[in-house]
């Protein structure tokens, strides 16, 4: 990228990890951020003719219909958003000749290996978000093979409540709290990934493809709560209580929609590209934490 500052648009502005990136490239770009009322990923006829009324180098698209519950129920509606709309953004980047950046996710996997996924291993969702968004990623390469989709799981940060807020909010409260314990991935602190993305963008002009990005190591929601209370406590919240009774997904009736068992990602290929290494979620988690300690919840 050259020295100038580029022109950034950020899709999904309104969101935990749109925010999130409007705020940390602020400093590296000029920055045009647009919510769904700018652009509704569903109208997918209206992106080419709106994308040609801006001005811009890179797009990025943290958009999506993210919830694999509402996907499933409403089908044509997540293709629409998660894979037609992003095959469109991505047509237009090409004609544009702007950078694109895709966020996708870790249930394009089936969840069967019990190890790191990689980039090179076969995808097989087991619901309509995966598979909505799977396609997603092959529409986008298919328009734009120089585009960048970075797979992403279980983001936390400041911007939108997530697992380790919810836990600690019914700790404070007190009462008896649980947890899935068979189910795992990386959880992901959005600081970090956008960090990640800021130093793609200045320093790896030629980075396309899929590409996990994710803090390393693994948890299940259980654990990843425990964890949660525990630095919480170490850091002065009024949480009543550290321990979570775990609990089996079979066990779970409030999911509309299968959820893969394990989906953790293998950021190798991260690191032997860009020479970064991703830092362990639970220092991620302890830092993010500390930055909420003075902070009611």
């Amino acid at each position: 990228m050259s020295s100038s500052r580029p022109r950034i648009l950020i899709l999904g502005s309104h969101g935990g990890l749109g925010r999130a990136l409007t705020r940390h490239l602020a400093a590296f770009g000029e920055i045009t951020a647009w919510s769904r009322a700018d652009l509704d990923l569903s109208e997918v006829e209206s992106i080419a003719p709106r994308l040609k009324t801006q001005r811009f180098d890179v797009l990025l698209n943290p958009a999506g219909l993210t919830s694999p519950d509402v996907c499933e129920a409403q089908p044509m509606l997540a293709r629409r958003v998660n894979a037609e709309a992003p095959a469109a953004l991505a047509e237009g980047c090409r004609q544009h000749g702007a950078r694109f950046i895709h966020f996708s996710t870790d249930y394009v996997f089936d969840g069967s290996k019990t190890s790191l996924w990689s980039e090179d291993d076969t995808t097989h969702p087991v619901n309509e978000y995966g598979r909505s968004k799977l396609a997603g990623e092959q529409a986008v390469l298919a328009a734009y093979p120089e585009a960048l989709v970075a797979r992403v799981s279980w983001l936390f940060g400041p911007d939108k409540a997530a697992h380790p807020d919810q836990i600690i909010a019914k700790a404070m409260e007190g009462g008896d709290l649980s947890a899935i314990a068979d189910k795992a991935s990386a959880p992901t602190y959005t600081r970090d990934l956008c960090h990640w993305i800021a130093q793609i963008l200045l320093d790896h002009p030629g980075l396309q493809g899929p590409l996990h990005l994710c803090n390393s190591g693994a948890a299940s929601w259980h654990g990843w709560g425990e964890a949660s209370l525990q630095a919480a406590a170490a850091f002065g919240l009024p949480v009543r209580t550290k321990l979570i009774q775990p609990t089996r997904l079979a066990e779970s009736t409030f999911f509309k929609a299968a959820r893969p068992p394990h989906t953790a990602m293998s950021t190798a290929r991260f690191t032997r590209l860009t020479g970064i290494t991703p830092r362990p979620w639970q220092e991620a988690l302890a830092e993010y934490l500390r930055g909420k300690a003075p902070l009611a919840f």
